[in-house]
């Protein structure tokens, strides 16, 4: 599979980008766009890709092209539209909800759900987690990774464990709706409590006798507040007073001379006279909220209307009145999370003493971990399924990592006989010395000749046949027509 052009339209703006076998997208400086082409790239295809700060990705449209297995397709998206087209022919389309596997068959030309679930988390390394994602995690925006899974889905043997596999995602379906019933029950006894709903059911006479006594109660504070105030005022002024007098006095047959800090009691009652006036503020906070509640409830009684706000409240004033018992939906959410790592447990302890993949990914695993210096790291059995992350830093974990996900790229293309593209996102980031990426591209150059291989970058690295994107300025202010042969020296 290999990406040929990218075009996106963006307002008033139109670019169309394209691809190599070996593409460098470099500039000289960071925050230019980089990054953002290749998430758009992976956006334009159907990926749930956030956008970035600068650029909403519902506003663009992108149209991506591509090529799989000799043939040209073309992908339109618009929002959460999308179509495909193969040449000029139309395929298929639809409106893209997050649960769109299915509509991956048409990019990947793969069946298997379970590998077109993980397919990004080995073929794409993001700048932020890509490459400390080693075996399960997100990839990018809520889009997950979990290389049991990918094996699974590529494994003969896989099926036996599809019960266990369904059984594991309707639990975390039901744990998921647990805590987001936890906190819907929380936020409408919060909104309860808050006492708003239950001032909109007072009649008008009621109301507006609250009101006055809120009022009332603010004058009251704020005079105490200037009370206070005064008197911190004229505590510091006191002593002021009295130690420009430069009184001297007889403390154990010593002269003295008074200041500050011999001054008993002067600083506690200061500090005091302070602590009160921040809690006299905070009533007054509270009192000018309420009163705020007040005027917008009698208000809109006034003009009939209803803001967006009153829907909400109203809402989870009746959510409110429902029995939403916490102490058992906790109890609920223990009961599901050992439920669901039990089941974890048992399915990766079964898969790994039956699957016939494992050998096959340590293999891969083993070889670009001794080409990078640390096969020792990797080099148990299970440590492919390890959660022990913490143990390794810098360096070594970033080897870690891509010596993982070469070996699953290699994976997929041995179990679908589809090639892939590689797309690294500033790959010399972190603690990464330029011994470690010529180590990393040498790689690239000798095991992944035949895949596309895009590469988004502040640095040139001596990739073979590469050839270079360079932006000058942002996207929409780049000339992408400006194309030339990759600096093997830089």
């Amino acid at each position: 599979m290999r990406f040929i052009q990218l075009s996106i339209s963006y307002e008033e703006s139109k670019k169309e980008i394209s691809f190599f076998d070996k593409t460098l997208i470099y500039s000289r400086d960071n925050s230019v766009g980089k990054s953002t082409l290749l998430r758009l790239l992976l956006y334009g295809v159907g990926y749930p890709i956030p956008g970035t700060y600068s650029l909403k990705f519902d506003k663009v449209s992108t149209q991506v092209i591509f090529e799989r297995e000799g043939n040209r397709y073309i992908v339109n998206r618009i929002n959460n539209y999308i179509e495909i087209y193969i040449e000029d022919e139309f395929i298929s389309s639809r409106t893209l909800t997050g649960d769109d596997e299915s509509w991956f068959t048409y990019i990947w030309g793969i069946d298997s759900v379970r590998v077109l679930r993980n397919i990004l988390g080995a073929i794409y390394m993001d700048q932020d987690k890509g490459w400390t994602l080693l075996n399960r995690g997100k990839v990018i925006g809520n889009i997950r990774f979990n290389i049991r899974d990918l094996l699974i889905g590529l494994s003969k043997s896989g099926k036996s464990l599809d019960g266990d596999l369904v059984r594991l995602e309707n639990q975390k379906k039901i744990l998921a709706r647990t805590r987001q019933l936890r906190d819907l029950g929380q936020s409408a006894e919060e909104y309860k409590n808050s006492s708003s709903e239950s001032l909109r059911e007072t009649d008008d006479i009621e109301l507006n006798k609250h009101y006055k006594n809120l009022k009332l109660k603010k004058r009251v504070i704020t005079q105490k507040i200037k009370n206070v105030k005064k008197s911190i005022f004229n505590e510091q002024g006191l002593a002021d007073y009295l130690v420009s007098l430069n009184i001297m006095v007889n403390i154990d047959g010593k002269s003295e001379v008074i200041d500050k800090d011999n001054l008993l009691n002067f600083k506690d009652n200061l500090e005091f006279l302070k602590q009160k006036s921040a809690i006299l503020q905070e009533d007054l906070e509270k009192i000018q909220t309420e009163i705020s509640k007040v005027t917008n409830i009698l208000e809109n009684r006034t003009s009939n209307l209803f803001t967006e706000v009153d829907v909400v409240g109203r809402t989870l004033n009746d959510i409110s009145k429902i029995n939403i018992d916490d102490s058992v939906l906790e109890a609920r959410e223990s009961e599901l999370k050992k439920a669901i790592n039990d089941l974890n447990r048992n399915i990766e302890s079964e898969f790994i003493d039956s699957n016939e993949l494992i050998n096959d990914t340590r293999k891969w695993i083993n070889l670009f971990a001794e080409k990078l210096g640390i096969f020792d790291v990797v080099k148990d059995k299970k440590y492919i399924f390890t959660r022990d992350l913490k143990s390794i830093s810098g360096t070594i974990y970033y080897k870690v990592v891509f010596s993982f996900k070469m070996a699953y790229i290699k994976m997929i293309e041995e179990h679908t006989g589809l090639t892939l593209p590689i797309i690294l996102d500033s790959p010399s980031g972190r603690e990464v010395t330029s011994r470690n990426i010529s180590d990393v591209i040498g790689i690239l150059n000798d095991y992944f000749k035949d895949n596309q291989i895009i590469i988004a970058s502040i640095n040139k690295y001596k990739l073979d046949g590469a050839k270079e994107i360079i932006l000058h300025r942002k996207i929409f202010e780049t000339n992408f027509e400006s194309l030339s042969d990759n600096d093997l020296d830089g």
